[in-house]
């Protein structure tokens, strides 16, 4: 690793090792900048995408989650490069600032400990200056290879969101769109599998192809392609230096491991925000859920959800119902409810608002709400209107329900969705309802 000579003497006491790396000051600068926003701009983008995935169709919920996943490892990638640098490169400041003080290290014999122990550490006793350069070093390599990283993420993202944009427009024109997902695993292994055999060729016949051979040349194009689109071995240079010092089986179980810690930091990230109750011991207390009896679940009522929250349950305005009607909002989900929306055939493009839209617009409203069943103390609730709230960008089903007559006291809502046609988006118990008490 490069190294630069201390201006200062060495008999100074304020100049630094010799062969401390030149650009600590840059990496501490950057790394202070710049963390904290890092871990601002993670949650902000955590809690965007837990709110926008269950929004979107099935197509664009794949598209999106992929780049999210890709997107939101990045930043927490360089989220934890920079905390790890600064905690090292307090370290190494400390270290150094220690040995300012007391040059020279420990006075074994001022030890109380036996003489065995004493023997025992001076014999695995590091001098300072060493330490410094050793924790100096880590904290260069750590801020280096943890910024590669990141950056090797971002072609990934881009090829990986080209080849399913092509995978989506094939599935359009074939007008077959479920099997987009299929289109993309075979798009993908015909991406890939060029250079994997080209390498496979490389490494273990590359030293006994002829230099005029087709096989070689292929070879060479197939390999020289893949690098000029980033996806070569040298197009990281941090990454290749790398692990060409450390070791080519180490340096990449490093990398592997270091990306593995990203992704799965972005996706603990997103499973907590989602979480609504955070982390405690609390694994004795039932979870509120879909279909518990004789518990208010906060999600089922206006009044005790978060600001900003888009809500993707049932709910009313709150626990109590005041005046002559209760208005029950049922929010459209497209990852729970785009199949029984397409089945009554709501992506049809809307047209002018005529006499004949007007008609279409009614019968759609008609076969969706067959597709809930919504009831008030067991009888069945009147129709429901379409229902739009640009306040948080919502959009359902409204149920004003008639309670002037109801008696003091508690009663009971229960609405039935549709089972939902992706079965990733079934998190509970899809054979319950939605059962919401509320009081007069």
């Amino acid at each position: 690793m490069p190294m630069q000579d201390s201006p200062e003497t060495d008999a100074s006491p304020t100049a630094l090792p010799k062969r401390t790396t030149p650009t600590w000051e840059m990496e501490l600068l950057l790394s202070g900048a710049t963390v904290f926003a890092m871990f601002q701009a993670t949650q902000a983008m955590t809690a965007w995408g837990s709110g926008l995935i269950p929004r979107l169709a099935e197509n664009p919920r794949m598209i999106f989650a992929v780049l999210f996943t890709y997107g939101n490892g990045a930043l927490t990638l360089l989220t934890m490069t920079f905390a790890l640098h600064l905690l090292l490169r307090a370290w190494w400041v400390a270290l150094v600032g220690v040995d300012s003080v007391y040059p020279g290290g420990p006075r074994f014999e001022r030890l109380r400990g036996g003489p065995i122990h004493r023997a025992l550490m001076m014999r695995r006793w590091k001098p300072i200056p060493e330490r410094v350069e050793a924790t100096d070093n880590l904290a260069t390599t750590v801020f280096a290879l943890g910024i590669s990283l990141a950056m090797i993420l971002v072609p990934i993202s881009v090829l990986v969101s080209l080849l399913f944009l092509v995978a989506m427009g094939v599935g359009w024109l074939l007008q077959r769109p479920d099997d987009t997902s299929t289109l993309f695993a075979l798009l993908s292994v015909a991406t890939f599998l060029p250079l994997m055999a080209a390498a496979m060729v490389d490494k273990r016949r590359g030293d006994k192809l002829a230099p005029d051979s087709w096989l070689r040349r292929a070879c060479e194009k197939t390999l020289e392609f893949y690098s000029r689109v980033g996806m070569g071995r040298d197009s990281n240079p941090m990454v290749a230096v790398f692990q060409t010092h450390v070791g080519e089986k180490k340096g990449m179980l490093v990398v592997f491991a270091v990306m593995l810690a990203g992704m799965l930091g972005s996706t603990a990230g997103l499973a907590l925000t989602r979480n609504q109750f955070g982390l405690g011991s609390y694994a004795a207390f039932p979870y509120p859920q879909r279909g518990m009896a004789d518990s208010v679940d906060g999600r089922n009522y206006a009044s005790m959800h978060e600001p900003g929250m888009v809500p993707a349950v049932p709910f009313v305005p709150a626990p109590v119902a005041k005046g002559d009607y209760l208005a029950l909002v049922v929010p459209y989900v497209p990852a729970l409810h785009g199949e029984l929306f397409a089945g009554c055939g709501g992506n049809a493009a809307s047209k002018a608002l005529d006499a004949d839209e007007r008609e279409r617009r009614r019968e759609l409203l008609a076969c969706v709400a067959k597709g809930f069943t919504v009831t008030l103390d067991g009888q069945p609730a009147p129709a429901p209107q379409w229902y739009a709230d640009p306040r948080r960008d919502l959009r359902g089903l409204l149920y004003m329900l008639p309670v002037a007559s109801l008696a003091p006291g508690r009663h009971e809502l229960a609405v039935m969705p549709p089972e939902p046609g992706d079965e990733r988006a079934k998190d509970e118990d899809v054979t319950l309802p939605w059962v919401i008490p509320f009081w007069r």
